[in-house]
């Protein structure tokens, strides 16, 4: 679609070398993604239908809606980085055991404490015992910090990797690609708005490409 600014799908299909299912579910998946997009046309003096559908990129909404993509992913990754780094878990021992709900952030741990250890202790089960005669232990209902290093390790490391995909790659002095982020800043900056390639545009204008032989209907 690059090269060709817009295809009928029967044309796809025989290029690609895909059966028309196959290549209509790719091209759905695509075009959901908001990478291309789709325009009924009336094709009857080509060989087609009235209704013949053209494939084609309308470059203004793809880029559009690769910069909200980008955006969301690396905003995302950076909440849970930014959760990992500041954010104190407590669990009550029978959390692990489906005995009570008993997860809490730092501040709503501070609830009750201990007065004898000064540890806080699980809202839920300390309610269910707070009148019990014959209660359990302090120690089945007291709070332990969780250790989430495992889980600020994969934040950073989804960080990383994302960052590392979406920025440019050389080896030695070979660029093998541009970084998507420079793309999106020079694209910002251009003075001319981007096409968006509408196929009965440019077959009024005389653009495009001929059919193949042997995929006319």
């Amino acid at each position: 679609l690059l090269r060709d600014k817009y295809l009928r799908e029967d044309d796809m299909s025989k290029r690609l070398s895909l059966p028309g299912k196959m290549l209509r579910k790719i091209m759905e998946y695509l075009r959901d993604e908001g990478l291309v997009r789709v325009e009924e046309v009336d094709d009857l003096a080509s060989g087609g239908s009235q209704r013949t559908k053209f494939w084609y990129i309308d470059y203004n909404y793809a880029v559009k809606s690769i910069r909200l993509r980008v955006h969301l992913v690396v905003s995302r990754l950076e909440r849970e980085e930014r959760a990992a780094r500041g954010h104190s878990v407590y669990t009550c021992p029978g959390h692990a055991i489906r005995v009570c709900n008993g997860r809490y952030t730092e501040e709503e741990a501070q609830r009750i404490t201990c007065p004898r250890t000064g540890m806080f202790l699980c809202v839920e089960c300390y309610g269910n015992h707070v009148n019990n005669p014959d209660p359990p232990p302090l120690s089945r209902y007291t709070l332990t910090l969780v250790d989430n290093s495992a889980e600020l390790r994969d934040a950073v490391a989804n960080m990383t990797k994302v960052k590392d995909q979406l920025t440019k790659k050389t080896v030695g002095e070979t660029q093998l690609r541009d970084s998507i982020f420079d793309l999106l800043r020079h694209l910002r900056r251009a003075t001319e708005p981007l096409s968006s390639n509408l196929p009965s545009e440019n077959r009024a204008n005389g653009v495009g490409s001929s059919r193949l032989e042997g995929t006319g209907r």
